[in-house]
């Protein structure tokens, strides 16, 4: 059995709770339009944030080298 706790501090279980209201709210929809229109916005969503991780690394990237650099090595 899986445990999630109710509050903490990055807001994790209100991320979870909103997903599952998303589920439910789709669940709803009975046209297939209107489920493809739900399915679109979903995909460039999850295009949107798969670039900024991309970016993120590519961030974190430059800035570990750029600290390697000024490090004394002994």
């Amino acid at each position: 059995m899986l445990f999630y706790p109710m509050f903490n501090n990055k807001g994790e279980s209100k991320m979870s709770n909103l997903k599952i209201d998303i589920i439910k709210k789709v669940m709803m929809l009975d046209t297939r339009q209107e489920l493809q229109n739900v399915l679109d916005v979903v995909g460039n969503s999850i295009s949107r944030e798969l670039d900024n991780d991309e970016e993120d690394q590519k961030e974190f990237a430059k800035w570990k080298e750029e600290r390697g650099k000024d490090e004394i090595t002994f």
